[in-house]
């Protein structure tokens, strides 16, 4: 049970951050329409995951389908909560088709990056409630 409520506050963390990372990320690119999202995402994984250009397309379609999903759900009328669980599904989602795209060396750079960026995004987040 302890290990359960272990994993349930984890990934409530996560989706936590991610939709911080998100809020922060809004600032920038809320102006952007999904395919300039997904453009954005790909050529940072194309340049840091030493993509070919069969990888590109891919990654770019799966990019686009999931930057879409995210504005239906920004834009849909659910709770935070409810909103924050289905973007960590979706997350899920998207690093499950990733890795079919990806080699598993790839796929292992694509995450730690991501767990970097999380990171980053907890110590900004520390570091505003300090000053606060």
């Amino acid at each position: 049970m302890i290990k359960y409520m272990y994993k349930v506050v984890l990934g409530l963390t996560i989706v936590l951050l991610s939709s911080h990372i998100a809020s922060a990320q809004d600032e920038n690119l809320k102006n952007t329409t999904p395919e300039q999202r997904a453009q954005k995402q790909t050529e940072w994984m194309k340049t840091n995951l030493s993509l070919d250009s069969t990888a590109v397309a891919a990654v770019y379609d799966i990019n686009l389908k999931y930057a879409k999903q995210t504005q239906d759900l920004r834009n849909s009328n659910g709770s935070r909560l409810q909103k924050l669980g289905e973007m960590k599904a979706s997350s899920e989602d998207k690093d499950n088709e990733l890795k079919k795209v990806l080699t598993p060396e790839q796929f292992k750079i694509y995450q730690q990056k991501k767990q970097e960026m999380i990171e980053k995004m907890k110590q900004k987040r520390q570091e505003q409630k300090q000053s606060n």
